[in-house]
């Protein structure tokens, strides 16, 4: 493959995470690079250290713009996301002793160590079948017990866990809707925390789609703690408390809806339609490099 052929990829690749101001290293770029055809690597390690012309080094980082900015920002998220990161662990390790957890994983900016002090914590949780309501309003009433439940109207929002969407293990691969570059990379960059059953490896192999806009995004995934499965004797939980459960958040829900999607064992909670957002930036992007 030419080098020519190589060096759109890294600029889209580029391109998208400059939205976030987060620099990449010639790793991270192989790893997020955005590409419709796998590349290899010893050809991509040529094209990075020939496209200088448009692409901008700080230290060990790569980045688009010409603004040092960025690269002291990413340093500094850097540390406040480690302090950050040590108390959402204790606080995932308490939410996953709740048997029908099968899996808790970090996702938005504190995956990526990119969090700032007053960020929430964004949470992807994936529960046992049939007890995706159920396992809502423990996680939910948990969190508002300690304090540390994100409402929609909270203004203070520093180390506050938001449940940005839950999934049942029998409805692993996300909607079709979902399958863009901004959810292949909330997968790719998920940090997974605890798993049981291996619920973790399944979900990644339930949604290969994603090597379709990020052909090296499962390599040198992150590993994940496997913790022992619950005892069968909490899913004989009553079909008519799942039902009820179900109603009375669907209520709720309903009741202040914006961009909330509730379907069979998939509840995902993006009010900001965040991935509308960011697609139409990047696309913007693209244009501005003749990338369209």
């Amino acid at each position: 493959m030419k080098i020519k052929k190589i060096e759109e990829p890294i600029l889209r690749t580029l391109l998208y995470s400059d939205i976030f101001d987060y620099p990449l290293t010639e790793g991270e770029v192989w790893k997020y690079l955005i590409s419709d055809k796998n590349i290899e690597y010893a050809d991509f390690s040529k094209a990075i250290k020939r496209i200088n012309s448009v692409v901008y080094r700080s230290g060990n980082y790569l980045h688009m713009e010409k603004r040092r900015s960025i690269f002291d920002k990413r340093h500094k998220r850097n540390s406040e996301s480690e302090l950050k990161l040590i108390f959402a662990r204790k606080i995932i390790k308490k939410l996953s002793e709740i048997p029908s957890v099968m899996f808790v994983g970090i996702s938005g900016s504190l995956s990526m160590l990119n969090s700032e002090k007053d960020h929430d914590i964004d949470l992807f949780v994936i529960t046992k079948h049939k007890t995706i309501w159920t396992t809502r309003l423990l996680l939910i009433s948990y969190l508002k017990i300690l304090g540390l439940h994100r409402g929609k109207d909270d203004k203070k929002i520093s180390n506050k866990f938001c449940l940005n969407m839950i999934i049942d293990d029998k409805n692993l691969r996300l909607p079709k809707e979902y399958r863009n570059i901004y959810t292949a990379h909330e997968i790719t960059q998920l940090m997974p925390i605890v798993s049981r059953n291996k619920t973790y490896d399944k979900f990644l192999k339930s949604n290969k789609w994603v090597l379709k806009f990020l052909p090296n995004a499962f390599h040198k995934i992150r590993g994940v703690k496997e913790i022992k499965s619950a005892s069968l004797f909490w899913f004989a939980i009553p079909k008519i408390a799942e039902r009820i459960a179900g109603k009375i958040q669907t209520f709720l829900i309903n009741k202040n809806k914006t961009n909330e999607r509730i379907e069979e064992g998939f509840l995902a909670f993006h009010p900001r339609a965040t991935d509308k957002k960011i697609m139409s930036k990047y696309r913007q992007k693209l244009i501005k490099y003749n990338l369209s």
